[in-house]
């Protein structure tokens, strides 16, 4: 069970999602898929939504690059699928699963013990280079996140499976409809509102936009 296919990671042609050469062998990074998604995709696409992607994507291979063939949606039936596809989960599910896959690609475990794999004509950059381009996915990574969780708070109404309970407030009535104020003593209180005996304060908008916590 897996949202993007190996080959939709490593594309042909002038577009590829991943940071990798046009000869790259998706074998090296097909294992490590289903990892990246259940570490970095599910928490932030949430549980209901991830699972629901995944049943209605196109069981093809998906392409976008008009040089690689016929042009192929990843989900042709569900256009709001298709437009957070495209715009954001496309990267950051690529950039997630090499960012998984890159320790194993530059090191070879056999029986005797853990290699770098060298090549013929190049040098190997070890550890310290798998480190950089780490760090360096990982801030692409965690600036995309940013960017998709907002959109689908936003965008909450076209995507019902999406858990949006911890989406910043948008408006005091929102939180109070949303998180159940004035329920009882089992209520509880989302985006930034705050639980006191029954009933939610009213919540305002100044956030953070590096923590997103809401000051009163």
């Amino acid at each position: 069970m897996q949202l993007i296919k190996p080959q939709e990671v490593v594309n042909t042609g002038i577009y590829r999602a991943a940071p990798v050469n046009a000869r790259f062998d998706i074998n090296q990074i097909s294992p490590h898929i289903q990892s990246a998604e259940e570490r970095h995709g599910i928490p932030l696409l949430t549980t209901n939504l991830y699972l629901d992607m995944v049943a209605q994507q196109n069981p093809l291979v998906s392409n976008y690059n008009p040089d690689a063939g016929a042009l192929v949606d990843k989900f042709p039936s569900d256009p709001n699928y298709e437009t957070l596809w495209t715009l954001y989960l496309l990267r950051f599910v690529s950039y997630a699963v090499w960012y998984e896959a890159l320790p194993f690609i530059t090191m070879n475990v056999t029986s005797k013990g853990i290699f770098s794999n060298d090549s013929e004509f190049a040098t190997n950059g070890g550890l310290q280079a798998v480190k950089f381009m780490q760090d360096t996915m990982m801030q692409r990574m965690e600036n995309l996140k940013d960017v998709i969780f907002h959109y689908l708070c936003k965008e909450k109404a076209n995507y019902p499976d999406f858990n949006s309970k911890k989406c910043p407030c948008n408006s005091c009535g929102d939180c109070e409809d949303d998180c159940g104020c004035g329920s009882g003593a089992g209520h509880w209180c989302n985006c930034g509102s705050y639980g006191m005996y029954g009933f939610c304060r009213t919540c305002k908008q100044y956030k953070n936009n590096s923590s997103y916590i809401i000051f009163y």
